[in-house]
């Protein structure tokens, strides 16, 4: 019979411990836990004080993890991650009553009955890279706006920059001399971002030449891509319908968005041998975890890395 209910506050005091002297997590596995129980916990305490953990049902703890999925993901990255974070928040909350149910603070496991989400297995479209050509060859450089939204896509593949990250860029964020881009990105971290000697070529050739003859409206002086019209920075609708028309011109038979040449960014990088620690970098992601979810390498890129870098498989080895 389960004991008497004293706080949620206790028992989640006694999980971190029991987390903490358990051998068969991992650091970053029971930091995710806690992380994920603190929270289900915090649902509790606002949205259903008077439940004990004896009383939760499978509903409840349905109902914790659907407002979590309220959250707006702000680009196309986290809803790849959406089933994976879903999965290890059911993991988690499985750990937690399971320890309940060891601890004799309940006679049931409700967990028990939550269903697993089947993890996300496609991942979106990459551009190859003649398709990369295709889209780029399509504009009149000798227009301002046709060499800026050339620019635009050749920057966002060969940096792999969000477009919010693109949209943002500020004249000082660029180090010429030293060929990186200073980003701001997610959660206001800050990272170094190489760029090609050619892109940041252009980069230059469009401010000395295009950017400095055109209306550029009171408060944003500072942004480096400025809309010709309106003379403010680039928005968001704008950088995807240009690639959607731009795509279509091209003749690429794909949904288009600033995220697919993200994508193609990080995947060229890791085809073409690049280490994952590096890529994650710059990239901006928090964890390796998602550079892993993020970039999808079909089995014959990781059979072409592999006979071509194991040591097992060069001539005379064996």
């Amino acid at each position: 019979m389960a004991e008497e209910f004293t706080t949620w506050d206790n028992l989640l005091k006694e999980f971190k411990f029991y987390m903490t002297m358990e051998r068969s997590f991992s650091q970053n596995t029971s930091e995710s836990y806690i992380f994920d129980c603190s929270r289900f916990v915090d649902f509790m305490k606002e949205k259903h004080k008077d439940i004990s953990p004896n009383e939760v049902s499978v509903n409840i703890l349905e109902e914790f993890i659907f407002s979590l999925e309220k959250k707006q993901y702000d680009d196309e990255e986290d809803i790849l991650l959406k089933s994976t974070t879903q999965t290890r928040i059911i993991q988690g909350i499985r750990a937690f009553f399971k320890f309940l149910i060891l601890n004799d603070n309940i006679d049931s496991n409700p967990s028990e009955l939550l269903v697993t989400p089947k993890l996300e297995k496609k991942l979106p479209d990459i551009l190859e890279r003649e398709e990369v050509k295709a889209l780029l060859n399509i504009f009149d450089t000798s227009t301002s706006h046709g060499f800026r939204n050339r620019l635009t896509i050749a920057l966002l593949y060969s940096t792999g920059l969000r477009v919010s990250e693109f949209i943002n860029l500020k004249l000082y964020e660029i180090n010429f001399r030293e060929e990186f881009l200073d980003i701001i990105g997610k959660g206001n971290k800050e990272r170094f971002v190489p760029v090609e000697s050619s892109v940041l070529n252009e980069l230059e050739y469009y401010i000395e030449h295009f950017r400095a003859n055109q209306y550029i409206k009171k408060g944003e002086e500072d942004y480096v891509f400025i809309s010709n019209k309106r003379g403010s920075k680039l928005t968001r609708q704008f950088i995807f319908k240009m690639l959607r028309e731009s795509a279509a011109k091209a003749g690429i038979n794909k949904t288009i968005h600033p995220h697919i040449l993200r994508h193609s960014f990080a995947t060229e990088l890791i085809r073409s041998g690049a280490n994952i620690i590096a890529v994650k970098e710059m990239m901006g992601h928090t964890s390796i975890r998602s550079t892993e979810v993020y970039i999808n390498l079909d089995t014959k890129d990781l059979r072409k890395t592999l006979l071509e870098n194991h040591p097992f498989y060069q001539k005379d080895f064996f």
